[in-house]
Order: structure tokens, then sequence, then C-alpha cells
């Protein structure tokens, strides 16, 4: 009886979900397998800049985590998309990368995570950014 109450409330819970747009697999799966086993948050993953964009007519993430390096058009590219983007001023993203670019201007107004980096700050920097 206590599995089903508990079943029942579960269902009300809003899942925020988060698209990673990463076009290393091994990474991507990583970031995925983690949100899935240790978070409430649901993860999606696109290889490309391109391929995020077209994802956005299925889904509506709380939070974007690109990665800078992505073949086409890069993190800080996709980041103007998203924010020219209907509401898209507000949508939270942050930008991983190795070596990040020191001057730009679209740079000031994201959140980063320099690679390599550890998944529990990753988690944690997440849960600050999404928090009501």
């Amino acid at each position: 009886m206590e599995t089903s109450q508990y079943q029942e409330c579960n269902e009300s819970v809003v899942v925020k979900s988060i698209l990673i747009v990463e076009d290393d697999p091994v990474l991507g799966n990583l970031l995925l397998e983690t949100f899935q086993e240790e978070t409430t948050y649901q993860g999606y993953l696109a290889s490309s800049g391109e391929s995020a964009l077209m994802m956005l007519s299925t889904i509506m993430p709380a939070l974007f985590l690109l990665d800078y390096h992505l073949p086409g058009m890069n993190g800080l590219e996709l980041a103007e998309h998203l924010r020219r983007r209907e509401g898209g001023k507000h949508c939270s993203i942050l930008l991983m990368s190795a070596d990040l670019p020191q001057e730009n201007d679209v740079l000031d107004h994201l959140s980063t995570l320099q690679k390599p980096f550890d998944l529990e700050a990753l988690l944690q920097l997440i849960a600050e950014l999404l928090a009501p």
C-alpha cells in the first residue's frame, strides 16, 4: 500500500529537463547517465548546435549545457541563437570548455565551467542555476 501512495505522490513532481549539447559521445552519455542515476533531471543529448535547435520543437529544457567546441556552430554561437528565440533571454545556459575565449560579450552573460570538471561541482552548479 505504501508503494502505491509513493507512486501517486511521485507523479505530481515536475521534472526539469536539461539539453546537453556535446559532440564527445563518451562525455555526453556519461552526463546523461549521471542525470538519470543521481538527479531528478531528465537529460537529452544533441551532438551539434544544429541538432539541438531542431530538438527544441519537441522539448523545452530548463537548462542548456553546451560544449564550446562543437561541429558547425560553436557553443557561443548556439547560446546567441538560444538567447534570440522567444523567451530565450531567461533560459539558463551553462557553457563548458577547456579553453574558453577570454573576450566575448556573450560570454559575460553565461555561466561557465572549465573542463575537465568534477561531476559533483557540475551537479552543484546545475542545482544553483535551476533553483527557483
